[in-house]
Formats: structure tokens, C-alpha cells, sequence
């Protein structure tokens, strides 16, 4: 019961990302529980791995011998290594969190889903063709997505008008694809039913013609 209680906060948003954490940890943890097994039985064979890695990437042997005896000395080091350079995974964390990272996301799929909300819980704009909202919802998400890029630029080298920019158009894209969908989707739907209403005045048609006769 408390694996549900802990993962109930983190729907819908965060659900996804919270079953991709998991099961990445976990799939880290196995690896490196193999890669230990392989130091404790077969040391030598992962060394001499080691050193053809580091030969590839330009060292020379004596160097490569010198780097990989040494690291070997140390096991947690040497698994550590293994695993960034053999198999291209980062080594599990003791402080990796899948439900802080799913939280973190659903708080964000919140605060981010409420904007383009917002122009109908607080303002009333009326006007004759009753687009006027929609519009000042979308420039109030483009202006959302675009702050969120600039944000993200923190946490790289890009500039940030740049990461905003790109995050901007990214979500402009997707929320113009999601909205054309489900117009396309409405449309099937009402034509459907049109053409539904048009066989059953068809058929009520031809029995009152019929009864006539």
C-alpha cells in the first residue's frame, strides 16, 4: 500500500516519468551488479578490456596499463568506470528518486498546464467574434514555453533566447498538431452523425411514402 500512496500525487503528469526513472535505475543497478560480479571472477579479463577502450581513444599501452592497474586497485571506482565506458551508462545514484523525479514533473505539468487556463478563470474579454480569449491564451502559453526555455538555458551552454525560442516553437508545434487532431476528430464525428440523421429522414421518408401507397 504505501508504493500506491506514494505514486497517487504523481498522476497524470508525472506518471510517465516516474515508470521511465524506475525502470532506467533499475536497469543501472543490474548492470553494475554484473559488472562487480565480473571484477570479484574475472578481474583480469575487464582490465585487459579497460586498456583496449583506452588504446582505442588514443592512449598508448603503457599509459592505458598504468591508468587501468591503478583504478582497478579501487573496486567501486573500477565498476563505476566500466560502466561509463563499456556499456555508456551513468552509474546509479544511492540519492536518484523515481518518485522525486515524477513529483517534480507532475508539480510542473501543473503550473505549466494552468496557463493557457488562466485568461478564463480571471478575465472577462467579450468581443464579436469570441476568439479573443482564445488568442490571449495562446500568446499567454507561448510566453509560458518560451520562459521555461530561457530557464532550461541555465543548465547549458546555449543562450537562452535561443533555448527559449526552440522550447517555444516546439510546444506551438505540438499544441497545434493536438488541436488539429482533435478538430479533425469532431469533424468525423459531427459528419458522421449528419450523415446518420440523413438515412434515418431517408428511411422515415420512404415508410411515409410507402404508407401512403
Amino acid at each position: 500500500s504505501s508504493g500506491i500512496n506514494a505514486e497517487w500525487p504523481l498522476r497524470p503528469g508525472g506518471l510517465g516519468d516516474y515508470m521511465s526513472s524506475d525502470s532506467e535505475i533499475k536497469f543501472a543497478k543490474t548492470e553494475l551488479a554484473r559488472e562487480e560480479w565480473e571484477y570479484d571472477n574475472y578481474q583480469q579479463g575487464e582490465e585487459a578490456e579497460m586498456i583496449d577502450i583506452f588504446k582505442a581513444r588514443g592512449m598508448t599501452q603503457e599509459d592505458a596499463e598504468i591508468v587501468i592497474r591503478t583504478t582497478a586497485k579501487y573496486k567501486d571506482v573500477f565498476c563505476n568506470e566500466m560502466m561509463i565506458h563499456e556499456l555508456g551508462l551513468t552509474p546509479p545514484d544511492d540519492d536518484d528518486s523515481p518518485v522525486k523525479n515524477g513529483l517534480v514533473t507532475f508539480i510542473a505539468f501543473i503550473i505549466c498546464g494552468v496557463v493557457p487556463l488562466l485568461v478564463y478563470m480571471f478575465v472577462d474579454v467579450h468581443s464579436k467574434s469570441g476568439d479573443t480569449n482564445f488568442y490571449i491564451s495562446i500568446g499567454m502559453t507561448a510566453a509560458a514555453l518560451f520562459l521555461l526555455g530561457a530557464m532550461k538555458s541555465l543548465a547549458s551552454y546555449i543562450s537562452w533566447w535561443r533555448s527559449g525560442l526552440s522550447i517555444m516553437i516546439l510546444g506551438c508545434i505540438a499544441a497545434a498538431s493536438a488541436y488539429g487532431i482533435s478538430a479533425l476528430a469532431e469533424f468525423a464525428v459531427e459528419s458522421h452523425k449528419t450523415g446518420t440523421l440523413r438515412i434515418c429522414d431517408l428511411n422515415s421518408t420512404g415508410s411515409l411514402v410507402s404508407n401512403t401507397n
